[in-house]
């Protein structure tokens, strides 16, 4: 089903512009199961998408361990948490040493939502429904009509994604979205599961959502855009059963020992504040007290982590602001200054990250599951293309056929 050609390339009549955007993005959606229980599928859904839609295969994040949240900011915004600001669902506040969640602060640029509402003189109405509040939050545009997380109902046990559908299609009609000449934006996030179960309920209702917006208003009129947040529950699997190299590597346990280290170079102190996921944060009070620079500190601190079992490379903040090495690109992208620690950790894969304090456990690993991105409706001709996209394009791609600009800090290409 997802054996596409390559070279094809997919256009759109832009004498017609959509009058509304439906931007779905699913969470754990990946290409492997989406063509497994392609069987369970009916004729509305993904069936129709993949058949008659502008479907390119090979996508990814421009950033290394997106998660659910550092992935919707890169879809509406078309860049990287270098720029956008969410690093993770949470990061460690500098001044608190604490968690913030991303719903307690602000996308740091523009979206899709905001530039369609700056282009509208505030009448383009943009929406966000979504199962968890972040997804939500962060879909929708800085000044958004309205956005809802929906929980499953209880009382009747309904899958969340038909939830999500069923409000959707209730605020088009109540809003009367796409009756107009002005474009309307509707932002969903669904959630894939893992099961061919949850497979079938999301193609159900994707199916749903489609046939109804295309009776109402149209399919010329109609544009729906369709990737995955690029994360993924991991397997648990048992690597020493099978011989494979594996370890625990507690990034806490880490710092106490390089603090050792740093205080019989400079003298005894609490040299790293604090740590947090594989990253950790100087005391700069501290080394300003002992006049300690930070290019020696970072010096000593990667030479010495690099010794330890577990420990493939030790990026520093401040190499990677002033990297324009391509090597390092994806982790560049993933670093905000503000929000990430001033050393990171690339543990070897098949080893697991661990807090002990925390209770956080990661898998290390750099592969990655394919995902699609999908453009359906508006005119869109049906074509397949293998050459390997990132999810930074589609915002411009989006923009480009509404006739818009894009985000303010996106710089890459449309799409077509």
């Amino acid at each position: 089903m997802l054996g596409w050609h390559a070279g094809a390339q997919a256009q759109v009549d832009t004498r017609h512009a959509p009058k509304l955007v439906v931007s779905i993005t699913i969470d754990q959606l990946r290409s492997d199961y989406l063509e497994t229980f392609a069987t369970n599928y009916s004729a509305e859904g993904f069936k129709r998408i993949l058949e008659e839609g502008a479907v390119f295969e090979n996508a990814s994040y421009p950033f290394i361990d997106p998660d659910r949240a550092s992935a919707i900011a890169t879809v509406v915004t078309g860049t990287t948490p270098f720029y956008h600001s969410i690093t993770g669902q949470q990061w460690l506040d500098r001044s608190s040493l604490r968690p913030v969640n991303c719903t307690d602060d602000q996308l740091a640029v523009t979206t899709i939502g905001d530039e369609l509402k700056m282009a509208t003189d505030g009448a383009a109405k943009v929406f966000a429904f979504a199962p968890t509040q972040d997804l939500a939050f962060l879909s929708a545009s800085h000044a958004s009509d309205g956005t809802e997380w929906i929980t499953p109902s209880k009382k009747n046990k309904t899958p969340i994604n038909q939830d999500i559908t069923a409000k959707a299609l209730a605020c088009v009609s109540e809003q009367k979205l796409g009756a107009d000449d002005t474009p309307d934006l509707l932002c969903l996030s669904y959630d894939a599961g893992t099961s061919v179960d949850t497979y079938s309920q999301l193609d159900q209702a994707i199916g749903t959502l489609i046939s109804t917006l295309e009776e109402r208003i149209g399919k010329e009129r109609l544009l729906v855009v369709l990737t995955s947040t690029g994360s993924y529950t991991s397997e648990k699997i048992d690597y020493a059963r099978y011989h494979i190299p594996s370890g625990q590597f507690d990034i806490k346990r880490t710092a106490n020992l390089l603090n050792m280290y740093l205080g019989a170079l400079w003298g005894q102190g609490q040299y790293i504040e604090a740590s947090y996921k594989n990253q950790l944060f100087y005391n700069h009070q501290l080394l300003e007290s002992k006049r300690i620079s930070m290019t020696d500190i970072i010096q000593r601190s990667q030479e010495f982590l690099c010794q330890l079992a577990g420990v493939k490379r030790v990026f520093s903040g401040l190499q990677l602001i002033n990297s324009i090495n391509s090597d390092q690109q994806k982790v560049r992208n993933s670093y905000h200054p503000q929000r990430c620690g001033d050393l990171l950790i690339e543990v070897t894969p098949g080893w697991h990250i661990q807090h002990e304090d925390t209770g956080y456990d990661k898998l290390s690993q750099l592969s990655t599951q394919s995902f699609p991105i999908i453009f359906y409706g508006a005119d869109i001709k049906a074509t397949r293309v293998q050459t390997p996209v990132t999810t930074d394009r589609i915002a411009p791609t989006i923009s480009k056929a509404i006739h818009i600009r894009a985000p303010n800090a996106c710089t890459s290409e449309s799409l077509f």
